[in-house]
């Protein structure tokens, strides 16, 4: 900001035709919409980005949609233009009483020569304000189903690797390494450091969230600070925050402020620990404890191992005392395959033997039916030359022609002499 206005305004031009004399040197004289210019673009140019803080009054919302009030202090007051698009991101309901802070950039009205602040961030300030902005934001992600216990993910029964983010210099980041290494000597923790309070601090959060679940992949993310006022802890209420921690794939546990403390953060969270100590407690077993469960586990492992070998030995008393000897076993195994095989023996020889005798009919009546079984009773068979056809008819021949007779053994040639039908 210039030190004064004297050396921002430019000095007047000489009057035209004059010399450069103090008697020749003439006011510059400014109609009312070049001095209006003039201020306009010294407020502009001086004030490119401003944060004023003051109490909302004089409130209007007209049917355009953008948001008109004026900033106001015990001393001064000052108009603000919240324009339409900049209106739809504040996530509070604006009235008049609310003490907020305004970012925007300094402008001037040129018809009614008024200066206002044209805001682009409006911020609650004060718990009023602050509290109200909480409740919406935290009653709008619970419709959404962000608290739902059903997405909420388990933590790990041993992490061995674990990511803090945290502010490296603080109380909450010595408290939580020095609690996790008496608990947990082994684990790994690594430290993203962000800011923990502040304008940029939610946003290095979510970039640390994302750090961990794309490149680094740990076990669980821990993310703490120590206790504060309202206004100290307002970065874990921000809402692209509150959706960096539900879609973590890993799971995220907040530990913001002290046990009284509650933020949007902790809502959304996997498991919330009321303290940077707790977290660290809630994440590591403590070793001492897990060795004496581990000891214990297998105490009872060893009993139940001793008690079911037990059990068998007395079951197996019991079939030794009901198991016949052996020997006497395979002696009636043996008779009985014995008989069975005698058995088999005389089903074989009357299936052959029926078998047989059934054959034997078969070939008497096959014989029976054979051509050659009719010859050797004295019959032939006639076919007529040169065809070769069966004689059956005296009619089918005439005198002269020949004839072949197939006797049982042999053939005879002969000539028709005569033929009577």
């Amino acid at each position: 900001m210039p030190d004064s206005l004297e050396n921002l305004i430019p000095s007047p031009p000489l009057a035209e035709g004059a010399l450069e004399t103090d008697e020749t040197l003439e006011p510059r004289v400014f109609t009312v919409s070049e001095l209006t210019r003039v201020l306009k673009d010294l407020l502009e140019g001086a004030f490119p980005f401003v944060w004023v803080e003051g109490e909302v009054s004089n409130l209007r919302v007209p049917s355009s949609g953008h948001v008109y009030f004026s900033l106001k202090d015990e001393m001064a007051q000052i108009q603000v233009v919240l324009f339409r698009r900049e209106a739809a991101k504040v996530r509070f309901p604006l009235k008049d009483g609310l003490r907020i802070l305004c970012l925007g950039r300094l402008s001037l009205y040129e018809p009614r020569g008024q200066y206002q602040l044209i805001a682009t961030i409006v911020e609650p300030r004060g718990a009023g304000a602050m509290m109200m902005a909480f409740e919406e934001l935290k009653e709008r992600l619970r419709r959404e189903g962000l608290f739902d216990p059903s997405r909420k993910k388990s933590l790990p029964l041993v992490p061995s690797r674990v990511g803090l983010i945290t502010s490296p210099t603080g109380a909450a980041v010595h408290d939580f390494l020095r609690v996790s290494r008496g608990r947990f000597p082994g684990g790994q923790i690594i430290i993203y450091p962000t800011r923990v309070q502040g304008q940029e601090a939610a946003g290095e959060i979510c970039q640390a969230l994302d750090f961990f679940n794309l490149h680094l992949p740990v076990d669980v993310i821990v993310i703490c600070r120590g206790g504060g006022s309202l206004e100290d802890l307002w970065a874990f209420n921000d809402e692209a925050l509150a959706r960096a921690v539900a879609r973590s794939r890993i799971p995220v546990v907040s530990a913001v402020g002290h046990e009284v403390d509650f933020t949007i953060c902790d809502f959304v969270a996997d498991h919330r620990a009321p303290t940077p100590t707790a977290a660290a407690q809630m994440v590591f077993p403590d070793h001492g404890e897990l060795k004496e469960r581990l000891r214990a586990l297998e105490r009872r492992l060893q009993d139940l191992v001793l008690e079911g070998l037990r059990g068998h030995r007395q079951t197996l008393k019991v079939l030794t005392l009901r198991l016949k000897d052996p020997r006497r076993r395979l002696v009636e195994k043996r008779l009985r395959l014995e008989a069975a095989t005698s058995a088999l023996e005389r089903s074989i020889v009357r299936y052959l033997a029926t078998k047989k005798a059934r054959l034997k009919a078969l070939e008497h009546r096959l014989e029976a039916l054979s051509p050659y079984g009719i010859l050797s009773r004295g019959y032939s068979l006639v076919e007529i030359l040169p065809q070769g056809r069966l004689l059956t008819e005296a009619d089918q021949v005439r005198p002269g022609d020949l004839l072949r007779l197939k006797l049982k053994k042999g053939r005879v040639l002969c000539r028709v002499l005569e033929s009577q039908s």
